[in-house]
């Protein structure tokens, strides 16, 4: 049976494109142009995958997701976006999308990620299965197939019951982002209550067994248990138990057990009992948990690696928590390569060729930056910036850029070769290349809501004042670039120069690229 998918893409053309694309693959493909349009028409037709542009108008991609994931539970998503915003990769991963498609896409890359999006959600749609025969094994089993916390809860307090009777019985995880207490799961306790409460560790009754990591028997009423009275406010309690369900060294939550009006007490031998069970639950918890984290640091580098090199994306994954303020100043080269008459080559070509001969280059220039070890921090348009001698430390990061630069120089020779035939005009285009090094900012700058891991510095101004200088065919340098080369680059002292933005005049070099 074919798969129904939802696109919702304000373009015109990329909608159109994105249908045609996979109609030819079989798939039950509509589109819609608003986010708005696209909750609308899940209200009454299901979908297997949703595709959104991050950039809609009104209803934007991830609020649209998320809206329609309300109605459809179990649809998974991918994310359109022409922007490499490392702050728009962590939104996606939290919302839940299976994959993200940088503008502008091949057709085969857009396959394989729907192809990849769907096979994950068969896994899920199965362990989903899995879990519906847990009843079957032994308790142990039945909370390392529970899948997700709040299913080991549910099975907790339905374990505890069936041992207990207890007419109330609550489980409390803790939330790491809020610093909370909350209700995973419950019997006999209102849905508001379930919804609404929680607890601050050391508040209450559930906050000092969190706090303290002990247990605590509280029979009889506020008379019996002086130390914690205040907190005992319903009358109809006669005997109770919190018990934290924690490892030697994690506290992940507290089970509170209590029954009303009639029933034995709780003894030392009840705390037993529910260390038994809770000690199975805490162990399927540590490995969902353990297992979730492993599963959401791989798609976050999985999905980091498509808009920065993967050094930078592994060096990222290391502060994870706290992308914000990563960041330093060292000393780098910055390498800017601008491609000449693009504008008038645009003029007269489609956007179809245009977008075909950017991705050529776009893939040509990353690959030798990647294979020198170097940084590629952005596109801009027609133009690159990169990076040498960090994140990943080069010895002689000057020489690497310049050798980089000849590289570049060459592969676009080859590169018009392949697309003169297509229209006269890429016998026009050429590239200028400006390089500059010095003390550089290199880390994420931004805000919470937006993260962009580049460099700042007036080298990276100058770099790119050079490049702008430069001809076609050019390589301009930086008087410090220039101190650092070997005696084998061709290099010849320009007039002083002071591009647009710089204060003083300074002296310009050119090295002679490879014949």
């Amino acid at each position: 049976m074919s798969k129904k998918i939802i696109v919702a893409d304000d373009e015109k053309y990329v909608l159109e494109l994105i249908l045609e694309i996979l109609s030819e693959e079989g798939f039950l493909v509509k589109g819609v142009s608003s986010g708005e349009e696209a909750v609308e028409l899940s209200m009454h037709e299901k979908f297997n995958l949703m595709i959104v542009d991050a950039s809609l108008p009104g209803m934007d991609g991830l609020e649209a997701f998320s809206a329609v994931k309300e109605k459809q539970p179990h649809i998974v998503g991918i994310l359109i976006t022409g922007s490499n915003d490392i702050r728009l990769a962590a939104g996606a991963i939290k919302q839940g999308f299976g994959g993200i498609v940088l503008k502008p896409f091949n057709p085969s890359d857009l396959v394989e990620s729907v192809t990849n999006a769907l096979r994950n959600a068969l896994v899920l749609e199965e362990n989903a299965r899995l879990n519906a025969l847990i009843p079957l094994y032994r308790l142990g089993e039945k909370f390392m197939l529970a899948g997700t916390p709040k299913k080991v809860a549910e099975a907790l307090v339905d374990a505890v019951f069936q041992q207990t009777h207890a007419q109330k019985i609550s489980v409390m995880l803790y939330d790491k982002d809020e610093g909370l207490l909350r209700i995973a799961a419950a019997r006999g306790i209102e849905q508001d209550v379930v919804n609404d409460a929680f607890v601050e560790p050391g508040d209450r009754i559930a906050g000092w067994v969190f706090s303290h990591k002990r247990p605590l028997i509280l029979n009889g009423g506020p008379e019996s248990n002086p130390e914690f009275a205040s907190f005992m406010k319903s009358k109809d309690i006669v005997a109770a138990v919190s018990l934290p369900m924690k490892t030697k060294d994690v506290v992940f939550g507290v089970i509170n057990v209590s029954r009303l009006k009639k029933g034995p007490l709780f003894k030392q031998s009840s705390i037993e009992m529910l260390n038994i069970i809770c000690n199975q639950a805490v162990m399927a918890l540590e490995g969902i948990m353990a297992a979730e984290e492993k599963m959401e640091r791989l798609r976050a580098q999985t999905l980091l690696e498509r808009y920065v090199a993967p050094e930078v994306a592994k060096k990222l994954m290391l502060h994870y928590s706290d992308l914000l303020h990563l960041g330093e100043i060292r000393y780098l080269t910055v390498l800017f390569a601008d491609i000449r008459e693009s504008t008038s080559l645009v003029r007269h070509i489609s956007l179809e060729i245009a977008k075909s001969f950017l991705n050529d280059f776009y893939g040509m220039v990353t690959d030798i930056i990647f294979q020198a070890r170097g940084t590629l921090d952005k596109f801009m348009g027609d133009a690159v910036l990169a990076i040498f001698g960090a994140p990943v430390y080069i010895d002689k990061s000057n020489e690497v850029a310049v050798s980089v630069a000849m590289d570049i120089l060459a592969k676009f020779k080859d590169l018009k070769k392949k697309w003169s035939p297509v229209n006269r005009y890429f016998d026009r285009v050429g590239i200028g290349i400006g390089i500059s090094s010095g003390e550089i900012f290199l880390g994420n700058v931004g805000s919470e809501q937006r993260l962009d891991y580049t460099v700042i510095g007036s080298d990276v101004n100058i770099a790119q004042r050079l490049a702008s200088e430069a001809k076609s065919g050019q390589i301009l340098v930086s008087a410090d670039v220039v101190k650092h080369l070997p005696d084998g680059f061709a290099v010849v002292t320009s007039r002083p120069c002071q591009p647009k933005g710089v204060e003083e005049p300074f002296d310009v070099f050119s090295v002679m690229p490879n014949p």
